[in-house]
């Protein structure tokens, strides 16, 4: 019992309402019964003095033969007994003997007139005045019955007050409960403006903060899983990079290392250094350009630029396209642009004439002799199409993999290093550009798009 009561709000609101109830009703009652007595004798005092005065007022102005009936009718009404004399004689009204009335007695004695005589009579009035014992007697014996009704008012009082103070704080209990369990696809619905509307209100308030940090975090958790997922994807590409690239640079030091003990031992062809000096030169040239690429692709990825100035892609196009001109004509390839004037933005002269330089390239060293290479660049896209040739599309997402090419045989005549648009897409992201490869009918395409970029044209 002891438990329930600790722990069930409505039962402590229930006790103490209705404890509080009987309380204030037995004070009440008991103030009642100790002065309600005395001031019922106090009532009944005044008007038997009120009712004598009016007597005194009827006799002054009755004769005296008349006086009979007067005293007579006063007496019956009342239950009074009046005794008054002129010094001889001595008359008498009412019951014989007062002691003979049961109730307590006011006596009352005053001179009074009559309205044809002159002398002064003296008249004792005694009358029954209400003892205040006898209304204590009858509020004890209503004590039980009203202790009956004090109860059941007070209970049922005490019941509808618990019921409307703790009805809505038992609802806002059940939503908090909720809320620690982070159950949130509740709200309080209350119309109030008092306190416990305002609890309410901030449970809502609280709520709804709740939820939105919440879903905040699992964005933010969400966000971070793929950021750790990127980070482990960057590791093994840094992994397979440096593995790649030392498998890469190990084949020409073996070419050059071969190379000149034959020529110093002189066997077979190697005798002949002039003839094979130059063909050591070209690799290690080729080891050389891998070198650079690696190093700028690691310089790259540290995510700084050294420079930013207005760069003029129209400018860089022409002078990028006039240096790859003798590739074109020794393909028998057609290089046709249509290049907006003026197309200025912000970035690294060098790393974007890299960039073009190699996107350019691939171009005209991927496409069939006799054929076409279309270079386009307006206020919105820059778009280079080589025509004469198809990638697989399942090959598309793998160009911008370090050391990938589509040509297996890694001659580096027709395939290159490898790093060529690994670097490229390197060097786009580094500048915000969004880029992509995509086949057209007897064409592949490279585009950029301007559109997250506010360019300059002038």
């Amino acid at each position: 019992m002891k438990a329930r009561i600790k722990n069930s709000l409505s039962t402590k609101v229930f006790l103490w309402i209705a404890g509080s109830l009987v309380l204030c009703s037995l004070l009440i009652y008991g103030i009642i019964l100790f002065f309600l007595p005395k001031s019922y004798e106090v009532v009944s005092s005044t008007r038997i003095n009120d009712k004598v005065s009016e007597l005194y007022n009827t006799l002054s102005e009755t004769k005296f033969e008349d006086a009979d009936t007067v005293l007579e009718q006063f007496c019956l009404n009342n239950q009074a007994t009046i005794i008054f004399s002129d010094g001889n004689k001595q008359f008498q009204y009412g019951i014989d003997k007062m002691e003979d009335n049961e109730n307590e007695m006011m006596s009352i004695a005053q001179d009074i007139n009559f309205a044809d005589r002159t002398e002064t009579y003296i008249m004792n009035i005694a009358m029954p005045i209400s003892s205040g014992n006898e209304l204590i007697v009858s509020l004890l014996k209503l004590l039980p019955f009203l202790l009956v009704f004090i109860f059941l008012i007070s209970a049922l009082g005490a019941w509808v007050c618990s019921w409307l103070i703790v009805r809505p704080i038992i609802e806002i209990s059940g939503v908090s409960k909720r809320m620690a369990q982070l159950d949130l696809t509740w709200k309080c619905q209350m119309e109030r403006t008092d306190e416990i509307g305002i609890l309410a209100d901030s449970l809502n308030t609280m709520s709804k903060n709740l939820s939105q940090t919440m879903e905040e975090l699992e964005n933010a958790n969400m966000q971070l899983k793929q950021d750790m997922e990127h980070i482990a994807e960057l590791n093994q590409q840094r992994q397979h990079f440096f593995a790649t690239a030392s498998h890469e640079l190990k084949t020409p030091i073996t070419i050059i290392k071969g190379q000149v003990e034959s020529m110093i031992m002189e066997i077979g062809r190697y005798k002949d250094t002039k003839k094979i000096l130059p063909e050591t030169l070209k690799e290690i040239e080729n080891m050389e350009q891998l070198v650079k690429e690696i190093l700028s692709i690691s310089k790259l990825e540290l995510g700084t630029i050294d420079k930013i100035d207005d760069v003029s892609l129209s400018d860089l196009l022409y002078q990028v396209s006039e240096h790859l001109l003798a590739l074109a004509e020794e393909k028998r390839i057609n290089v046709y642009q249509n290049i907006a004037e003026n197309i200025i933005i912000k970035g690294n002269t060098l790393l974007l004439e890299k960039a073009l330089h190699n996107i350019i390239n691939n171009a005209i060293r991927h496409t069939p002799h006799h054929s076409d290479v279309y270079i386009e660049l307006s206020d919105s896209i820059l778009l280079v199409r080589n025509k004469g040739i198809n990638i697989l599309e399942k090959n598309i997402e793998d160009l911008f993999m370090p050391f990938y090419r589509v040509e297996k045989s890694h001659n580096k005549n027709t395939g290159g290093s490898g790093l060529g648009l690994y670097l490229v897409k390197n060097i786009l992201e580094q500048h915000g550009l969004e880029y992509k490869i995509y086949n057209e009918e007897n064409s592949v395409c490279f585009l950029i798009t301007f559109s997250s970029l506010k360019l300059n044209q002038n």
